[in-house]
C-alpha cells in the first residue's frame, strides 16, 4: 500500500515492558498517564503533564527523567487497571493484582484504598458499570472465579468459571442500559453474564487473551493460535487465523473514515488496520519490537484523543486522525489490476486441466475402454468423470480401539494420496494430514476428542491414480455431534431402531450409583430428535407407532470411547428422567443441552455423586492444611525480617565500639537471609497448591451448577458462596445435592 502514517510524537521509556500490563489513567482528573509494569515489580508512570514532587516510600521520582514516577511493589504483578471507582470523584484509582492479594492505590493522593486477599490470585481486572449496583465495580477475574467489589471493597459479585480468567469485557449487549460481563477463558470459551446469570457461551478451542468492544452489539475476541473474529451478539460474524498470536488491540479512526477502525498489535511487532465488517486489512506498518499494549486517550492534554502503542522496549508512538480520507487517496487500481490478472491465470490453468479432462472422459465413453485413463501422461491429472468423494464417520469400541472413525473413500478405481482434515476445536493445531505411503482408494482416520463440543470437519482429499503428479482436491464438509465420543456398545445396521428395540439392548456393565435426577414434561418422540442430533449412533432412534404405542420409557445405555465407563440416560414417560455417569462435568453439559434443546427455563433436579462428594471434602481437607502451613510460614518470614534488620543494626553498632564483632554480625544475617529465601521458595510452592486447590473445588461447584437451569442454577452459586465463607463442607456437599442448604 501506498499509504503512509507517522507518529505525532514519538518518545523511549527507557524500561523494558510487559506484555497486557499497560493501562492509561487521569489520576489527578485531567492529565492521562501512562502506566505500565516494568522490571524488578515497578509499575512506570509517565506524567508528561504534571510533576510529582512528593516521594515516599512507594512513589519515587526518576533521577533521569522528572516526568517519569516509579511505584515500588514487593510483590509480582500479574495485572493493572485505571477507572474511577470513587463516588464523586473524577479521579482515576490504580488497581493492581497479584498471585495473593490486589490493592486499590489512590496515585493523586498516595494513600491504599483498600487491599483485599485473592487467595485464587488475579488474572484480570476491570473497572465498570455492572449489574445496576450503584456506581463502578471492580471486577476481578482469578483461576475459575469472578469477584466484584465496590468502592470500598466489599464483595458484591460472586461467579464461578472453572477455568482460569485472561479477559474481562463489560457492555450492553441486550440494550436494556445495563452491561453485560463478557469473560474468556484459558479453556477456549466466552461466556456472556447477566448479573449472576449465564445468557450465552461460545467455544473457540483454545486460550482466549483478549477482549474488545468494536460497536455497542458487536466485541472482537483474540485466541493464543493466532484467530482474531468478531460476534454481533451470538453470531460469529467473522474469524481470521494467523501464524502469530495478538498481544494488544483497540478501537480508532487512524485512517480518517469518520469511523473507527480495529487496531491489532501482533507478537512479531506488527501492527494492522482491519475493517471492522470482514476483517479485510486496510493498512499494516511494522514495529521494532513486539506491542505490549495500545491505549486510546488526550496524551497530550489538546482535547483530543490519540492512539497511544507501547512496545516491549519501552518505545511509545502516538497517532491522530488525519484531516483526510487516507483510503481515498490511495490508488486502488494498480492493485485491483494485478490481483485480477493473478485471478486470471489461475482460472485459466483450471480451465486447461477440466478441458483435458473432459476430453479424455469423452474418448473413453466413445470406445467403452476404462484402461483408456492409465494411458493419460502423468502431467494432465485426469480421472474419470463419474468420481465422487464419499465420506463415513462412526464410532468403534473394542476394548483395544475406541475411537471415532473417519472413512475417506472414493467410488471407482482412482485412488487416495493424502487426506487433510480442518477442525479449530478437534486438534491441537487445528490441522490433521493424512499422507499415505501407499496408494488406497479407501483411508481410515480415528480420532478422539478432548472436549464435547458440536463442531464442522472441513475434508480435504487429493485423488487422483499411482502415477499421478496433478490431483484432484475434493472437498467436504461434515458436522460432528456434540457428544461424538459417546456410543451404544452393541453392532447395529443403519436403519432406524424402535424406542423398544433400544430398550432391549444390555448395557456392557451395570449402572452405578452416581446420577442426576430432573422432571421434564416432554414427549419421548422429542427426545428421540434430541438424541439422534447430538450423539453419534450406529442408527437413528425413532418412535415408531407400530411398535412404540405402548412405550413408557427410554434408556439409552451408552459407553465413552475416552473412559470406556458407562453412561445410561432413562426417560420416563411421566417426566421423571435420570442420567447415570460418575462424571459430574459430563451429567451438566447433558442436561444443559438437553434443556437448550427443550426451550426450559428453570429446573432443579436431585442429584447423587459420591465419588465427587468425597473428593471436594480431600480438597477442603488439603486447603484447610495448606492455609495453616501458609500462617506458619508468613510468622517464620516476619521473624526473619526483622532478625536481619537486628543483626543488620548490630554490625553498624559494631563498626564504632567493637570491630571484631562486624563479621560475625554479618555472616548470621547471610544465614538468616538464606532461610529467608528458603521460606519464600516454601510459600511459593504452597501458593501455588491452593490455587490448584481452590481451582478444583470451583470447577466442581460449576459442574454442580451446571445441573439446574435458570433460577436455580443462580441461586445455587449463592449458597455456594455462604457455604464457602463458613468453610462448611457438609452444606456444600448438601447443596449439590439438593441444589438448597
Amino acid at each position: 500500500m501506498d499509504i503512509s502514517i507517522k507518529p505525532v510524537f514519538s518518545f523511549s521509556l527507557s524500561y523494558k515492558v510487559f506484555e497486557k500490563l499497560v493501562t492509561c489513567g487521569k489520576y489527578d482528573g485531567i492529565h492521562s498517564c501512562l502506566t505500565v509494569v516494568t522490571n524488578a515489580d515497578k509499575i512506570l508512570i509517565h506524567t508528561p503533564h504534571k510533576r510529582y514532587g512528593l516521594q515516599n516510600s512507594k512513589l519515587s521520582i526518576s533521577e533521569i527523567k522528572n516526568d517519569i514516577a516509579m511505584l515500588n511493589m514487593n510483590f509480582p504483578i500479574r495485572a493493572i487497571v485505571a477507572g474511577k471507582l470513587k463516588k464523586d470523584d473524577d479521579r482515576d484509582i490504580l488497581v493492581i493484582g497479584s498471585s495473593s492479594h490486589f490493592l486499590a492505590y489512590h496515585v493523586d493522593e498516595n494513600y491504599n484504598l483498600f487491599q483485599r486477599d485473592f487467595p485464587e490470585g488475579v488474572r484480570s481486572l476491570l473497572i465498570g458499570s455492572f449489574g445496576g449496583y450503584p456506581g463502578n465495580t471492580l471486577i476481578v477475574g482469578g483461576n475459575a472465579i469472578i469477584k466484584g467489589f465496590d468502592c470500598e471493597g466489599n464483595e458484591i459479585l460472586w461467579l464461578i468459571t472453572a477455568w482460569g480468567v485472561n479477559s474481562l469485557l463489560l457492555m450492553d449487549i441486550d440494550k436494556d442500559g445495563q452491561n453485560e460481563l463478557i469473560v474468556g477463558t484459558d479453556d477456549g470459551c466466552i461466556k456472556m453474564y447477566k448479573r449472576d446469570s449465564l445468557l450465552h457461551e461460545f467455544t473457540e478451542g483454545n486460550e482466549i487473551q483478549n477482549l474488545m468492544a468494536v460497536s455497542p452489539s458487536q466485541f472482537m475476541f483474540s485466541v493464543k493460535n493466532g484467530t482474531i473474529g468478531v460476534f454481533d451478539e451470538s453470531v460469529r460474524m467473522w474469524r481470521i487465523k494467523s501464524k502469530t498470536r495478538v498481544t494488544a488491540m483497540a478501537m480508532y479512526d487512524i485512517l480518517g473514515c469518520e469511523g473507527k477502525q480495529i487496531i491489532v498489535g501482533w507478537k512479531s511487532g506488527k501492527i494492522d488496520v482491519r475493517d471492522t465488517q470482514n476483517g479485510d486489512v486496510l493498512f499494516k506498518m511494522k514495529l521494532n519490537d513486539f506491542v505490549c499494549g495500545i491505549t486510546c486517550n488526550d496524551y497530550r492534554g489538546i482535547g483530543v484523543l490519540d492512539l497511544v502503542v507501547i512496545t516491549a522496549d519501552g518505545e511509545i508512538r502516538g497517532y491522530t486522525t488525519p484531516s483526510v480520507n487516507l483510503l481515498n487517496l490511495h490508488n486502488v487500481a494498480d492493485e485491483e489490476m494485478n490481483s485480477l490478472l493473478s485471478q486470471k491465470q489461475k482460472l485459466l490453468l483450471e480451465l486447461k486441466h477440466y478441458e483435458n479432462n473432459i476430453k479424455f472422459n469423452k474418448e473413453i465413453q466413445a470406445n467403452n475402454d476404462s484402461q483408456l485413463v492409465q494411458s493419460v501422461p502423468d502431467n494432465v491429472g485426469v480421472i474419470p468423470s463419474n468420481t465422487r468423494l464419499q465420506i463415513g464417520i462412526s464410532t468403534s469400541y473394542d476394548s483395544n480401539d475406541m475411537n471415532i472413525d473417519i472413512t475417506v473413500s472414493t467410488n471407482n478405481a482412482t485412488t487416495i494420496r493424502a487426506v487433510l482434515i480442518f477442525a479449530d476445536q478437534l486438534f491441537k493445531e487445528e490441522t490433521l494430514i493424512a499422507h499415505l505411503t501407499k496408494d488406497a482408494s479407501r483411508i481410515l482416520i480415528p480420532l478422539k476428542t478432548l472436549k464435547d463440543n458440536a463442531q464442522d470437519i472441513h475434508i480435504k482429499a487429493f485423488v487422483g491414480y499411482p502415477t499421478s503428479v496433478q490431483f484432484h482436491v475434493f472437498e467436504l464438509t461434515r458436522q460432528l455431534p456434540k457428544f461424538a465420543m459417546y456410543t451404544i456398545p452393541q453392532s447395529l445396521t443403519g436403519s432406524p431402531k424402535s424406542i423398544s428395540y433400544i430398550n432391549g439392548l444390555a448395557a456392557k456393565h451395570t449402572p452405578g450409583d452416581s446420577y442426576v435426577e430432573f422432571r421434564i414434561t416432554e414427549r419421548l418422540k422429542r427426545i428421540c430428535i434430541w438424541i439422534n442430533q447430538n450423539f453419534l449412533l450406529p442408527s437413528d432412534i425413532e418412535y415408531m407407532t407400530s411398535s412404540d404405542t405402548d412405550a413408557t420409557e427410554l434408556k439409552l445405555n451408552l459407553i465413552s470411547l475416552r473412559t470406556g465407563k458407562n453412561v445410561c440416560l432413562h426417560f420416563n414417560n411421566d417426566g421423571k428422567t435420570r442420567f447415570y455417569t460418575e462424571d459430574i462435568g459430563l451429567a451438566g453439559d447433558l442436561i444443559q443441552s438437553l434443556v437448550q434443546f427443550l426451550n426450559v427455563e428453570n429446573m432443579n433436579s436431585v442429584a447423587c455423586f459420591p465419588v465427587v462428594y468425597e473428593e471436594i471434602k480431600e480438597l477442603f481437607s488439603k486447603l484447610q492444611g495448606l492455609q495453616e502451613t501458609e500462617k506458619q510460614i508468613n510468622s517464620e518470614i516476619i521473624d526473619n525480617v526483622n532478625q536481619i534488620k537486628s543483626h543488620l543494626i548490630r554490625a553498624e553498632d559494631a563498626r564504632y565500639y567493637n570491630g571484631d564483632d562486624v563479621i560475625k554480625y554479618h555472616n548470621e544475617m547471610m544465614n538468616t537471609n538464606e532461610d529467608l529465601v528458603k521460606n519464600y521458595k516454601i510459600r511459593l510452592v504452597n501458593t501455588n497448591e491452593v490455587q490448584l486447590a481452590l481451582k478444583s473445588i470451583h470447577s466442581i461447584l460449576y459442574s454442580a451448577s451446571k445441573l439446574r437451569v435458570g433460577t436455580f442454577a443462580a441461586s445455587i452459586i449463592s449458597k455456594f458462596k455462604d457455604a464457602l465463607k463458613t468453610n462448611n463442607i457438609e452444606a456444600v456437599v448438601k447443596i449439590i445435592e439438593l441444589g438448597e442448604m
